[in-house]
């Protein structure tokens, strides 16, 4: 086979392995090499599989390769990764010699002990498809929504995005209670009338969106009777990607998302980043970022208790009563890294003025509808939408 082809397969491969080894059995740790001849291949022409698999997450990359003889080993992952990654840019035979596996690629010469393969677990099966959807669109919308998932696994269910599937299209969405964000976008589907709810892993998801392919389409698979949990496939351009699905009750937090805003403050989105990254630098856990909105400007300051102390002044599009809140700034930053749009809208709910900084302010794009003003409609459900908790005076939020 080539080595770029294969160096990519492992690579993409043994990223899927067991972060804590020694956390988890050393089979595990294994690459999975499963060779076949093209025509009875488990991949039509692909000849070789790389396969990783961790009890949650199975992936298969195929290869391209010429197989003189079938057969299934299981490799040292990282140790194969690496390996094959330092190869000259040329052919790699690969073949097995007793308890090991031998390496050739032009004058270079690698040998490998073998795993067990005994105790590998058996991989699941790709699930049964439902629809396909645009590769970029997909990626896009994970992007904007997977910052927002929670970190914290003792509330595993936070740790996911929620994947709403219906024929209308899919709707993603994340919090981690201080945050929330949520975005629509259409698919096709392959099934009659297809309805589900799925909590995937948004670390695996966002490993999906962010990994290069030139597929257009991806191909979901979705079987919520495995007796083995409940698991969502995902398959671009032969790559599987099969993960159990977390179980949990998820927030309610179609609640949560207003119609229209009692006041709403447009701004050019990378100038209020920029500003915000800036004032930020002397922002603390205990002094967040301030925002104080006045006619047509917003005033970002903060300080870090010891004297040091920014303030800048952004002009902005805002009519309404003078507003002070306080925002976590990472927060705020991720939440204006995903919008799309030039211009930003922030949303207040509440007309009273006090009320409006306590509660939880709605960003958007501004041409992509989200929160309105007072008989702008209803909220347009492929907006990306990001709820921002506000932080309390006194609070260590």
């Amino acid at each position: 086979m080539e080595r770029d082809v294969f160096a990519d397969a492992t690579g993409w491969a043994a990223r899927h392995l067991p972060s804590r080894p020694g956390l988890t059995p050393n089979v595990l740790t294994g690459l999975l090499l499963e060779a076949a001849a093209p025509a009875a291949g488990p991949q039509p022409g692909a000849g070789l599989l790389v396969c990783a698999f961790d009890t949650e997450v199975a992936v298969r990359a195929p290869v391209a390769a010429a197989v003189e003889e079938p057969g299934r080993v299981l490799v040292p992952g990282r140790l194969l990764a690496d390996i094959v990654h330092s190869l000259p840019a040329t052919t790699v035979e690969v073949a097995v010699d007793g308890d090991r596996l031998v390496l050739r690629c032009g004058s270079v010469r690698f040998t490998v002990p073998l795993m067990d393969l005994a105790d590998y677990p058996e991989l699941p099966r790709f699930p049964a498809p439902i629809g396909e959807v645009n590769t970029l669109g997909f990626a896009a919308a994970v992007g904007q929504v997977a910052p927002a998932a929670g970190r914290d696994e003792t509330v595993p269910v936070l740790t996911a995005i929620r994947l709403e599937i219906s024929g209308r299209g899919l709707v993603l969405a994340a919090t981690d209670r201080y945050r929330l964000a949520v975005r629509a976008i259409p698919w096709q589907p392959t099934v009659d009338d297809p309805w589900a709810l799925a909590h995937v892993p948004a670390k695996v998801l966002a490993e999906v969106a962010r990994t290069p392919t030139s597929a257009s389409r991806i191909v979901i698979g979705l079987d919520l009777a495995d007796p083995a949990g409940a698991r969502l496939g995902l398959a671009a351009a032969g790559r599987q990607t099969i993960v159990r699905l977390i179980d949990g009750t998820f927030p309610n937090y179609r609640k949560l998302l207003p119609e229209t805003a009692a006041y709403t403050v447009t701004a050019q989105t990378a100038a209020l980043a920029a500003a915000v990254r800036r004032v930020a630098v002397v922002a603390t856990r205990t002094a967040p970022l301030r925002f104080t909105f006045t006619r047509d400007q917003v005033v970002a300051e903060a300080g870090d208790g010891s004297g040091a102390q920014a303030s800048e002044t952004i002009p902005v599009e805002y009519s309404g009563p003078e507003l002070s809140v306080l925002f976590n700034p990472s927060y705020l930053l991720d939440g204006l890294g995903a919008v799309e749009d030039d211009e930003a809208t922030i949303g207040f709910v509440a007309a009273d003025p006090a009320e409006a900084t306590a509660r939880p302010a709605v960003l958007t794009g501004k041409d992509s509808g989200g929160v309105r003003g007072p008989g702008g409609g209803p909220v347009d459900e492929g907006a990306f939408r990001y709820l921002l908790m506000p932080i309390r005076t006194g609070s260590a939020a």
